[in-house]
């Protein structure tokens, strides 16, 4: 087909008119994944390269390995290596049962190479005929019903076409080839070849300009990504460009990169471009180890709860994280964090290359793999590869609990609100930032909780960040008032030796220690003090070493700003004032009200500027630059962000997390210690 005609904005031989009608029926489904899990598999072969996961995991025999299974050739792939076991979970059904389907073929005695190349190879129906009828009875009951009106015609069509990606590869993919103008054939019967592609570099411009308004609507629930794992830059053309370029101009795509060629070929020709899987020299060592694998039909969280504390050794986790929010990322490592021994290494991918918009990854030290092994993994599919250890300390666990002041009555509440609302017009003019606290809080202090809790919607996201708990951790809370933070982590109390709310706000702190009295046990209030002080006093570091054994250098692992910051009119000093009270692996976390735009400068950041303006409230775009470039430079500390709008009264109201932490590293055996760098700068500060 010639290209020279190609205008991606005409209709071009009724394309633009498909692509229009396939829109617009995927748009009337109402879950597009969840309509193709309830009838098959998604995957027929996984999206990531086991060589990188190999090298990155130095699997050994004493391994136990935890990985979501897909469609299981990978973990078939680790086990080669001969790891002690290999737990795998899934939500589809269909996924385990054709994970089921090679294992057990693995596991029939009478199993040979020819026939598990004949079925997983060449997609040979009589071969696979032969084998089922032989093992069938071994599958489990739904397996087994499933596959009986399935596995002939599956097979017979070609395994490469089954699954909601073989036929998307079946059927899409072809159509956009021969729109794009691509003569895929050609290409083949070079062998692929890396000149070949370079000469006709405008198929993947054009491809990358179709894939940009393919993907998000209509390739992307084949591919199993759910809409909410889609950002900004899957509406880029540049994005899929970048893609595309690396698979297709790989020198070695025509020898090594079986995962494409496995679509296109409808299969694999034969073991010089296949997964070591199918490799006669691993058959051996494949079946011998084929009785190491475990499956749950369930969730990664729901599988952490079943096994035995202090199971793996190994997790992998694919990119599952990308479409969860943070507080269900947050109770899914706590679960893993149990499961797994301390130290145990974790590999994920994905869609993004940056892990910012979860909070609670600030509880991991991330290693971010992606500049060493983006450009050899040969699928290309996730531009984020990151690996962490699993710290030996706990997880903050944020406590949904209410605390006592928020079980205020109704009319306490309305109360509460209306003097709120009125403020501006009762109070009287005062101007001291203490005294002004003070006439703001005075008649809401009883009610505070109880009506800000849905307006304060960050504090939960940012204590999901507030970094393993060890025995002995401090914490300053600047602005803490009541002391609804504290409540959030009540479960672990017992391992603090100190915090401190620090508040200008006399009335907050009162109502503060008289709910932990209520709440925790008195061994747990000893260890919390109530200090009614502005963070901007000269003598703070002195008046808060009285709370620390009068150590001055001991210093707090962290310190919150949880809505507070906004409301301090000295707030770059306070910034700086809390960065020199962080301890040598501390951090400040920082919770508050944000801009609708990035710069501050719509018409919406100026309506909710003046109306929090009333309230003493300061809401400015430049705080977050201030805090990014100017109190926590990147060459000292790592400094995460997230931001995300949440629903006040039918009004969306923007909001901020930010961690600004000294670099550590976790170890392989769960310990956290400073990194080299801090450690210099440490060694420094002694010696002088």
């Amino acid at each position: 087909m010639s290209s020279e005609w190609f205008n991606p904005y005409t209709a071009v031989g009724g394309s633009v008119a498909m692509f229009y009608i396939l829109r617009k029926l995927l748009k009337e489904s109402f879950n597009m994944i969840d309509t193709i899990c309830n009838r098959t598999y998604i995957y027929n072969i996984c999206w990531e390269d086991p060589a990188v996961d190999h090298q990155i995991l130095k699997i050994k025999s004493d391994d136990v390995i935890f990985r979501i299974c897909s469609a299981g050739d990978i973990v078939l792939d680790y086990a080669i290596e001969g790891p002690s076991k290999i737990v795998v979970c899934d939500m589809n059904q269909h996924q385990l049962w054709l994970f089921e389907l090679k294992i057990r073929m693995l596991r029939d005695p009478n199993l040979t190479y020819d026939e598990w190349w004949g079925i997983w190879g060449s997609s040979d129906v009589n071969v696979a005929m032969k084998v089922w009828k032989r093992m069938r009875h071994t599958m489990s009951g739904g397996g087994r019903k499933w596959w009986d009106g399935r596995i002939e015609r599956v097979f017979r069509k070609g395994f490469a076409t089954s699954g909601s990606t073989g036929f998307a590869a079946k059927f899409l993919i072809p159509w956009l080839m021969y729109v794009v103008g691509f003569d895929i054939k050609a290409w083949a019967e070079t062998g692929f070849s890396h000149e070949f592609i370079s000469k006709n570099y405008q198929m993947i411009e054009r491809s990358a300009w179709w894939f940009r308004r393919l993907f998000p609507g209509i390739l992307a629930p084949f591919a199993g990504v759910p809409p909410n794992q889609i950002g900004p830059e899957f509406y880029t053309t540049e994005f899929y460009e970048g893609i595309l370029r690396e698979i297709f101009l790989d020198p070695d795509f025509g020898t090594t990169n079986y995962f494409y060629r496995f679509y296109y070929e409808k299969g694999y020709k034969d073991q010089t471009c296949c997964p070591r899987t199918l490799q006669k020299e691993h058959f051996e060592a494949l079946r011998a180890n084929a009785s190491c694998f475990e499956w749950h039909h369930a969730t990664v969280q729901e599988t952490m709860e079943r096994v035995a504390p202090r199971t793996f050794t190994k997790l992998v986790l694919l990119d599952h994280m990308d479409w969860m929010p943070n507080s269900i990322v947050h109770d899914e490592w706590i679960a893993l964090q149990r499961a797994s021994v301390p130290g145990a290494q974790v590999l994920w991918r994905s869609a993004f290359t940056k892990m910012d918009d979860k909070p609670f990854f600030n509880n991991l030290d991330i290693k971010d793999l992606s500049p060493q092994w983006y450009s050899k993994d040969r699928v290309k599919m996730y531009p984020g590869t990151f690996e962490c250890y699993m710290p030996i300390n706990p997880f903050p666990f944020v406590d949904p609990e209410p605390s006592p002041c928020q079980k205020a009555s109704f009319a306490r509440k309305v109360k509460t609100t209306t003097k709120m609302i009125l403020h501006p017009l009762t109070a009287g003019r005062v101007d001291a930032h203490g005294d002004k606290m003070s006439s703001f809080y005075a008649e809401q202090a009883k009610g505070y909780d109880a009506v800000r809790e849905n307006m304060l919607v960050a504090r939960p996201e940012m204590i999901s960040g507030f970094g393993p708990i060890k025995q002995g951790h401090t914490w300053l809370d600047i602005g803490g008032g009541t002391g609804r933070n504290l409540h959030y982590l009540r479960a672990q109390l017992d391992n603090f030796e100190r915090i401190v709310v620090l508040d200008i706000c006399p009335e907050l702190l009162e109502i503060g220690e008289e709910s932990a009295r209520r709440s925790f046990t008195p061994a747990q209030c000893e260890k919390i003090s109530w200090l009614c002080l502005d963070i901007n006093a000269k003598n703070v570091r002195q008046e808060l070493a009285k709370h620390l054994n009068n150590d001055l250098h001991r210093g707090f692992d962290t310190i919150s700003f949880s809505y507070s910051l906004s409301m301090i009119p000295e707030w770059q000093t306070a910034l700086l004032s809390a960065r020199n009270l962080m301890s040598e692996d501390g951090r400040v976390i920082i919770s508050d009200f944000d801009t609708y735009t990035h710069e501050g400068k719509s018409w919406k950041d100026w309506a909710i500027r003046t109306w929090y303006k009333q309230d003493g409230v300061r809401i400015e775009a430049k705080t977050r630059e201030y805090i990014t470039e100017t109190a926590f430079p990147s060459d000292r500390f790592v400094v995460t962000m997230a931001r995300f709008q949440r629903k006040l009264a039918g009004v969306w109201i923007p909001h901020y997390v930010m961690c600004c932490r000294k670099e550590t590293i976790t170890t392989s055996n769960g310990l956290r210690r400073p990194s080299a760098s801090n450690l210099m700068a440490l060694d420094e500060k002694k010696s002088d």
